[in-house]
């Protein structure tokens, strides 16, 4: 592994549970999770994790039994999820942003027997949404839920102080089981499913990924020694925890080196930079969403971040011209990285050298993680693209899910005949093997008979001092097959026209890659996901279909 300590990974057949116990009997005072005034040692958190499996196992919750998790990113989760774990008990994994037709979707599609919620997020009331989906939890009898829509669902967990109609208090369900005995250590085995995670699709239902401890916990070690952890690191984490990053890589790469999570329930830049300073964090992982913020905020010199170290940073709204370089210089992040990662591979399952120089570790991908082989293959015939030709990125090995939660068509659909892992990514190779993601195919642009990634053009018309951000559709086009289109958003203040920018661009891209035409908008469509909003680049392109006749 590329930068990484040469030494054998004590995790590659452990489960979830297992690695936090071993962890907990080498660093058991140190803090697993700060949250607020809320600080847990690695010994609190394992004994927090018997509890609450204890008051799940006495619910009658059982191995293979779904527990969907609907809470910001705080401690409980994490306890939660581990003790479902310890069960074999499987999470079901819900952004705290659904609204009632994905959750009641994804309820259903998983076949959840129980959920665990809160009540308040700020402005967000739970059970506002929850009651859209099952009316009848007002007049039920806690754990003997029946609804129409949800035949399997049976119990609802509350995170809070407050009862609620039809649901338990999760403080009381752990109470109610103390001392009731061994709720049953590390029933599942390593191939046992850990966790569902369903992909955030724009254009259809989410697809529920398989994620085993397999997958993920030797994963999580080999990303903790690349990024070097030591238990004296402190990770500021603030992206959910619904999230294959989120939720299962960036926990598990801390816990695996016995570091502490410093948590946030939702993502506060001036929130962030107190904590920075207070807890000396000394890793940020974070979307560009939260990051341009971070850098804009009025107070941010006036915090210590010389803590900072290194972390991951991705681009899912779009970005910005010099927003990787601002992180690393004027954040102070110096050995921050771009990885590549999806649900169905892991997050990180292509990472950096962080002794690379900051050009390279600006390119999202390069190496992949021990365990998963990555290669380029052309997207119509499967054959294997030669070095500096884009292609589709496919993956095999250990990483990668068995498929999706009842889905087997689609299951069989997303990998070929000799076993590679489609990942719907274009990406490209050089002649050393580096790999580097390009954009998602379904958006290449096919102009005449050159393939172009939307991000390439966007990159060039965001170096224009005037371009907050851009964005680049392809419309039908009967000489050329596609012609790009841009959607731009322009710095305050700032005034530019489609012709400026048209002759901004000639003799420096290639003339097919020009915009035909430009369209200046305060912002685009976009949709909630795990890691940020993600542009919703269909619906842009049937608006740029409609805008051009």
């Amino acid at each position: 592994m590329v930068g990484a300590r040469a030494r054998a990974n004590p995790f590659r057949d452990a489960t979830s549970v297992a690695m936090l116990r071993a962890v907990a009997g080498a660093h058991g005072e140190r803090e697993a999770m700060v949250c607020g005034d809320e600080r847990l040692t690695y010994a609190d958190f394992v004994a927090r994790i018997d509890r609450t499996a204890a008051g799940l196992a006495a619910l009658g919750l059982t191995r293979g039994d779904r527990l969907a998790i609907w809470l910001p990113t705080r401690p409980s989760w994490f306890v939660a999820q581990q003790a479902a774990a310890r069960l074999g008990v499987v999470v079901v994994a819900l952004n705290p942003r659904y609204r009632a037709h994905e959750l009641a979707y994804i309820l259903a599609q998983s076949g959840s027997a129980a959920l665990l919620l809160t009540d308040h997020l700020g402005p967000i009331d739970y059970f506002e949404t929850l009651h859209e989906v099952v009316p009848e939890l007002r007049e039920a009898t806690p754990g003997e839920l029946q609804s129409a829509r949800l035949p399997r669902l049976r119990h609802v967990l509350v995170d809070a102080e407050d009862p609620y109609p039809g649901c338990w208090r999760l403080a009381d369900v752990v109470e109610a089981a103390a001392g009731g005995g061994d709720a049953g250590l590390d029933v599942p085995g390593p191939d046992d499913v850990f966790t569902i995670l369903y992909t955030s699709g724009t254009t259809a239902f989410p697809k529920g990924a398989l994620i085993s401890h397999r997958n993920c916990v030797p994963h999580g070690w080999h990303c903790g020694e690349q990024l070097r952890l030591t238990p004296e690191d402190r990770v500021l984490h603030g992206l959910p925890a619904a999230g294959t990053w989120g939720g299962v890589n960036i926990p598990l790469t801390t816990w695996s080196h016995g570091a502490a999570l410093v948590l946030m329930e939702t993502w506060d830049p001036g929130r962030a930079l107190a904590l920075i300073e207070r807890e000396r964090c000394t890793v940020l992982n974070a979307v560009d969403t939260m990051l341009k913020p971070l850098l804009e905020h009025p107070d941010l010199d006036r915090y210590d971040r010389s803590s900072l170290r290194t972390g991951g940073f991705a681009a899912v709204g779009g970005g910005g011209h010099g927003l990787f370089e601002a992180v690393v210089e004027r954040l102070g992040v110096r050995q921050a990285f771009q990885p590549y990662g999806m649900t169905e591979v892991n997050a990180m399952a292509l990472f950096h050298d962080l002794d690379e120089p900051a050009a390279s570790r600006a390119e999202p991908g390069i190496v992949p993680a021990p365990g998963l082989e990555v290669r380029v293959a052309h997207p119509e015939t499967g054959r294997p693209c030669a070095p500096g030709e884009e292609g589709e990125l496919q993956f095999r090995g250990r990483l990668v899910v068995r498929g999706y939660h009842d889905k087997p068509d689609e299951t069989r659909a997303a990998f070929t005949a000799d076993g590679w892992f489609r990942s719907g990514d274009l990406g490209v190779q050089d002649a050393r093997g580096r790999t580097v993601f390009k954009g998602r195919l379904k958006e290449t642009l096919r102009i005449s008979h050159h393939m172009v990634a939307p991000g390439e053009i966007e990159a060039f018309l965001m170096t224009h001092p005037d371009i907050e951000q851009a964005f680049v559709v392809g419309v039908p086009d009967a000489t050329t097959n596609e012609a790009p289109v841009a959607y731009v958003i322009l710095r305050p203040h700032a005034r530019l026209d489609e012709a400026a920018l048209r002759a901004f661009c000639r003799g420096k891209i290639a003339s097919y890659k020009i915009p035909r035409a430009v369209r200046f908008v305060q912002d685009v469509p976009r949709t909630p996901s795990p890691h940020g909003d993600k542009v919703q680049r269909v619906k842009l392109r049937e608006q740029a279909i409609r805008e051009l006749g």
